[in-house]
């Protein structure tokens, strides 16, 4: 007779037992104080932090592709912005390992900026690129481990999707929210978990002293560092491009100064 033995907690929602998300909540705060104490989250101040500003990028201050992943522009949006990265970033961290998991978040949230880039010139900030990243990071690894997840991962896939699905259409319908950013953080963050999601398989062990019974174990089966190089390699390639098109977008004034056709 088979059965499963030891204990696996891969979807317990605890920030413990990962230190990059730990890291990057505490970045997410302390920026936030920064940002208060020097004169308020304003659109101003955010632009002296480095906010995501079309025509300074395209006038080559790249470093706004990832600087506002780390800023916010009020509480809330700091709060909800950080529930969901305690939530799914310690999930999706300790299932991937945490060199992955900043891969995905950092390709997530760089992506996102480039597309919200392409999509207009205003400032913005946020890590909710980043957050859909790790969600869609999630989201793959259930789907491709689906067959031996059985029905917890049917239910978990299921509210990755409806989770999505909501965020989707609020964006949609709601002023202020940055849609392109949140779906190029998804098509970032899901790319790079496809090539990194770690596969679960059953391994069967012989116990002699249990009458010879078999015993069945769930293994990880981590990808190579190889797969984690590529990711990163083809995410800094579609960055590049994708920035030099947006920046194709801008004019010299008169002044100097870098402003939308």
């Amino acid at each position: 007779m088979n059965q499963y033995f030891g204990k696996r907690e891969p979807f317990a929602a605890s920030i413990s037992g990962a230190p990059a998300t730990t890291v990057i909540v505490i970045l997410n705060i302390g920026l936030f104080i920064g940002v208060l104490v020097t004169g308020g989250a304003d659109t101003q101040n955010l632009l002296k932090w480095g906010a995501k500003y079309g025509p300074s990028i395209a006038d080559g201050q790249y470093w706004r592709l990832l600087v506002p992943v780390f800023l916010h522009a009020g509480f809330f949006h700091l709060l909800t912005n950080l529930f969901g990265l305690v939530i799914f970033g310690s999930m999706v961290e300790r299932t991937f390992g945490t060199k992955n998991f900043i891969a995905i978040y950092l390709a997530a949230g760089i992506i996102g900026n480039v597309v919200s880039f392409l999509a207009g010139p205003n400032p913005g900030v946020g890590a909710s690129g980043g957050v859909f990243g790790i969600v869609a990071a999630f989201g793959v690894y259930l789907l491709l481990n689906r067959k031996l997840l059985g029905q917890m991962g049917s239910q978990q896939l299921t509210s990755i999707g409806l989770i999505v699905s909501i965020n989707i259409v609020f964006g949609l319908v709601s002023t202020g929210i940055d849609n392109a950013a949140h779906f190029g953080g998804l098509l970032a963050g899901g790319f790079v978990a496809w090539l990194t999601t770690p596969r679960e398989r059953l391994f069967v062990l012989q116990d002699p002293v249990d009458l010879g019974q078999s015993r069945v174990t769930i293994k990880t089966d981590v990808k190579s560092t190889s797969k984690l190089t590529l990711a990163i390699l083809v995410i800094v390639i579609i960055a590049g491009v994708l920035t030099q098109i947006g920046s194709q977008t801008y004019i010299e004034d008169i002044f100097g100064n870098k402003i939308p056709r």
